[in-house]
């Protein structure tokens, strides 16, 4: 037996960087009801707050983010720590030869009125958007805000000299994103990117080149990501996509970048459940990492590099130069099996044939499951039951035709290979005992559909789930375009399209349902607001079916990753409880 406590207390590493001295890295881990975060110079730890993260070393002076004040701080070698601005959030710090570059938000009323006046006026995590993400200068003690507007700068890099950022300026309502040249002293802005795209993440080598993550294919969250050379006309492909969308519910916060020195770009990239680093060069893409691993985090300087990767035993391990640091020597997660059945990709930690087993779905949809620890997997699995999961059509790195598969058709092919796949599961290790099913996101859509479509499963639980994609439209933070294109639709408001996004609703179908069904949602998700939850649990209250409504105060769409840690813990023993009582007994 796990208890939540034990299962979240690992550590997780969420930055690696090579500086002058060695490697920095910092350390986080939930400490009561906190987050807290430590910085380690060559694997010694060297602060001792807890609210210290994003760390650099520059002119022998050490550099980061006091997390709790939102200020930058700098600290001379056997000096005292030195503020040196405030903000509202620092997303993002970076070195000019007339100051420090920093992506951050002005601090704001949250109790005010507020006013919204754009489609875009909202966003999960961040809750209203009272300020926007700007580019601002600190030079000679001073804070100077460059960039600024109604949309966000999501990204910064710099050779010292040119500057360019990522920013939603054109699409900001769909979350599409470009590159701009800044102008320092103007804040003057020249657009490089043409078309309509996303940009995941910005590099600059000492020229002045420029490299991002991302594609020019408009609003498709399908399509397969690259690594793009505006200005020089080059692309790279690393894997099936570039970039990494292999799901873990480890409360790191790690997202994609991109290092680019001389004539090299080194690139996270993803193929099935695996994400690796490759090296692009000279029009070619060569794998720098192999294994059944999923990446993390990364830095690479001179022909050095440093990164962590988890597995399904292990959640973080750091790699330098031949040596590997473990963080958490004590934690040993139970290794699943790999299943595949007519071309799908899954996964099944098995405790024993008679267990019962939870079928879990991932959301996205097109992100995937794969080798990355997962702490709810491990913690059910520990508790006697099977754990299966799957990369159903839809879901990210199998190609984009995969990816694209499930457009237009939810809960039609995907559903049908989650079916098989269970099937299968149940063939193949023998396995007695009742199935449940559990999924977050588009996980929770089909965790509520798969109960209206057949009678399988025992028990489910969804959470931040949809059962309403009309509703849904007009009250997410992207679901006015997102669930128009997913659905295969333009206009979401024809009476045609509210139709055909009703007939690919759950809600639509709740008569059917007979399986207790457990939601669980955060007040403050933006992205699959607490109403889908609502709606399905009124219906099914109102039709006889054993069901409750968990809701989380002050957790947003990230609950489940990066929830108040009293809400995880709790969270996890009333799945169990759910479960337990259903599928047990």
């Amino acid at each position: 037996m796990q208890k939540p406590e034990e299962a979240y207390s690992i550590r997780v590493i969420p930055d690696v960087k090579i500086v002058n001295k060695g490697i920095l890295h910092t350390e986080n881990k939930i400490e009561g009801e906190e987050y807290r975060s430590y910085i380690f110079l060559n694997f010694e730890r060297i602060t001792n707050k807890g609210y210290e993260a994003s760390p650099t070393i520059r002119d022998d002076t050490l550099y980061y983010v006091n997390t709790k004040r939102n200020s930058l701080v700098m600290q001379k070698e056997f000096g005292q720590p030195e503020e040196l601005f405030k903000l509202g959030k620092i997303s993002k710090y970076t070195f000019h030869d007339k100051g420090i570059l920093v992506i951050g938000e002005d601090k704001t009323d949250k109790k005010s009125p507020f006013v919204a006046s754009k489609l875009k006026y909202r966003f999960d995590s961040r809750g209203l958007l009272r300020s926007r993400l700007s580019l601002y200068l600190f030079s000679h003690g001073e804070l100077r805000k460059v960039v600024s507007g109604d949309f966000d700068v999501t990204d910064v890099a710099t050779n010292g000299k040119r500057i360019i950022i990522s920013a939603t300026k054109e699409g900001d309502d769909y979350g599409l994103g470009d590159l701009y040249e800044v102008d320092v002293e103007t804040g003057e802005l020249k657009r490089i990117t043409k078309g309509e795209g996303t940009v995941v993440a910005v590099a600059m080598n000492e020229k002045g080149e420029v490299a991002y993550l991302g594609h020019r294919e408009g609003k498709t969250p399908w399509s397969t990501a690259k690594v793009i050379l505006p200005e020089l006309g080059i692309t790279y492909q690393c894997g099936k996509t570039c970039g990494n969308h292999v799901l873990s519910d480890l409360f790191d916060g790690v997202k994609d970048r991109l290092i680019f020195e001389g004539d090299v770009i080194v690139s996270p990239g993803q193929e099935g459940g695996e994400a690796h680093l490759y090296l692009l060069s000279d029009g070619k893409s060569q794998k720098m990492t192999d294994g059944k691993i999923v990446v993390r985090s990364f830095d690479y300087k001179e022909g050095k590099l440093v990164y962590t990767y988890s597995t399904p035993e292990k959640p973080v391990v750091l790699y330098y130069e031949g040596q590997t640091y473990d963080p958490n020597p004590d934690v040993k997660g139970l290794s699943p099996q790999r299943v595949e059945v007519n071309g799908i990709e899954g996964w099944a930690i098995i405790s024993g044939e008679n267990n019962p087993t939870i079928l879990f779905i991932h959301g996205g949809p097109h992100t995937a499951y794969g080798y990355a620890y997962f702490i709810e997997f491990q913690y059910f699995a520990r508790n006697g039951y099977n754990v299966i999961y799957s990369n159903p059509r839809g879901s990210q790195g199998y190609g984009e035709e995969f990816a694209k598969a499930c457009v237009g058709d939810w809960g039609g092919k995907d559903m049908n290979d989650l079916l098989l796949f269970v099937e299968e599961v149940k063939r193949k290790y023998n396995l007695k005992g009742k199935i449940g099913v559990t999924g977050g996101s588009y996980g929770g859509f089909m965790t509520n559909w798969l109960v209206t479509q057949t009678n399988v499963f025992s028990a489910a639980i969804s959470e931040r789930g949809i059962s309403n994609l009309v509703s849904m439209c007009g009250t997410s933070d992207i679901g006015f375009w997102f669930n128009a294109v997913e659905s295969g639709v333009t206009d979401p408001w024809t009476e045609e399209s509210q139709m055909k996004l009703m007939r690919m609703s759950p809600i639509y179908y709740v008569k059917n349902v007979k399986t207790p069904t457990m939601l669980i949602h955060g007040e403050e998700d933006y992205r699959c607001p607490i109403e889908q939850s609502e709606q399905f649990f009124i219906a099914l209250k109102m039709n006889g079916v054993d069901t409750i409504l968990v809701r989380y105060q002050q957790d947003s769409h990230e609950h489940a990753r990066r929830g108040k840690p009293k809400n995880m813990r709790d969270r996890l023993e009333r799945k169990l409880e759910w479960f337990d009582k259903y599928l047990k007994k």
